[in-house]
């Protein structure tokens, strides 16, 4: 890996100055500059440089790394002049950080440690599995400091075992190669079962979504779950069965879990072994649009509804502002199906995981759903995203993921 302290001396460090315009973005807190916003540098900063971020006038508005292959060019670590070398700094971020889930997650063993811009480290992920260390390194300021970032790992976790996961499409917006594999231990290491309030679920930290397990849905398949005690429960967009085994562990009567991947089918089953849960959950191997549209058809013939909780945890719709419109069909037509299964008094348990879609948006579309298959619904319960995923209001992408709990009136 290549190593850089990642911090010149201020005299010798190249400046980027932004045009005119709007700042209020940036003196608020937000840390990317776009490069529309540059005006011009004092140099020529290369991919993953610290650059200071200077305003019209010359005045600091902090430093950050440089990506010149990204609509965002810089990403800022500072909000002021700083001349501690990176390892440093990345040091006491990633204790910050660890400390912070300690205060917030007590008792867990498997959390998000480092949340890129929410904890100040722009493009870096973090997560703990036990003893077992994932992390992503997204941009090219990142990248360049694996070492440094290693160091600082097993400063604050001192774990058994590393994984580098870097195969994430958004790489290549940095041009960045992907590259996986495991940095301390073996490959069987990075294969191993977890307990997550009871339930226990296979992680493969080189294979598995978002390095291994939806770790931002923790606390949520316990609080759903909650509401399934005798239900004859729906699991759409499964992915590993983690919804659906925590509603079997709860007491439902059945689960349905359904899920397009073959891949991700074969691991919900194996955990349904592993959980003693082949009784009551049953995996299916289906597009789950299809299977709500066909569902809906058979319930309609047989004028029967067939569940008493449905939960619908889909991937993102959008990952641009561009396509809202079209992911927000997407999701009316899911929860159009959804509420022709449940009848008076069932419940629909629905996520959205993209924050080009705001909450308010989000629940209208529930509500323009419900009156088109003709129900109405009460809001329950809300759910957002847990605390080893925090928030910062002055970053909106920092928040992302927001659910509802409805209950079907009539």
């Amino acid at each position: 890996m290549h190593s850089t302290d990642g911090r010149a001396a201020l005299a010798d460090r190249i400046s980027v100055y932004l045009r005119r315009g709007d700042l209020s973005r940036l003196t608020r807190g937000h840390p990317w500059v776009f490069a529309s916003e540059i005006d011009r540098a004092s140099g020529e900063p290369q991919a993953g440089d610290a650059v200071d971020v200077l305003d019209p006038r010359g005045a600091p508005l902090g430093w950050g790394f440089f990506s010149p292959a990204s609509r965002i060019a810089v990403r800022r670590l500072a909000v002021r002049p700083d001349a501690r070398p990176f390892q440093v700094l990345a040091r006491e971020r990633i204790a910050a950080s660890r400390d912070l889930r300690r205060r917030t997650c007590s008792g867990a063993t498997c959390f998000r440690v480092v949340s890129s811009e929410a904890d100040f480290l722009p493009g870096l992920l973090v997560d703990l599995y036990e003893d077992r260390v994932v992390f992503q390194t997204l941009t090219a300021g990142m990248d360049r400091r694996k070492d440094e970032i290693l160091a600082a790992i097993d400063d604050a976790l001192s774990p058994r075992v590393i994984v580098e996961r870097n195969d994430a499409a958004v790489r290549s917006l940095e041009g960045l190669a992907p590259l996986c594999g495991v940095v301390r231990g073996t490959e069987q290491d990075a294969r191993f079962e977890v307990d997550l309030d009871g339930v226990r679920l296979g992680v493969d930290l080189l294979t598995g979504h978002k390095g291994g397990l939806y770790l931002d849905q923790r606390v949520n398949h316990r609080l759903v779950a909650a509401h399934a005690r005798g239900a004859r429960v729906l699991d759409a967009f499964s992915y590993h069965g983690g919804f659906a085994l925590h509603c079997a562990a709860a007491g439902a009567a059945s689960v349905c879990a359904v899920e397009i991947s073959d891949s991700a089918v074969r691991a919900a089953q194996t955990n349904v072994g592993r959980n003693g849960a082949a009784g009551v959950v049953s995996v299916v191997e289906a597009n789950a649009f299809d299977f709500l549209k066909s569902a809906d058809a058979a319930a309609a013939r047989a004028a029967t509804r067939p569940y008493d909780l449905v939960i619908l945890d889909p991937p993102s719709f959008t990952r641009s502002r561009s396509s809202v419109g079209a992911a927000a069909r997407g999701y009316k037509e899911i929860h159009l199906r959804a509420c022709r299964l449940l009848g008076p008094g069932g419940r629909l348990a629905t996520f959205c995981c993209s924050h080009h879609v705001s909450r308010d948006a989000f629940e209208r579309i529930v509500v323009d759903a419900a009156a088109d298959a003709r129900r109405t619904i009460r809001r329950a319960e809300s759910y957002r995203q847990p605390p080893d995923h925090p928030v910062l209001p002055a970053i909106p992408e920092t928040e992302y993921l927001k659910g509802f709990l409805f209950e079907i009136v009539e």
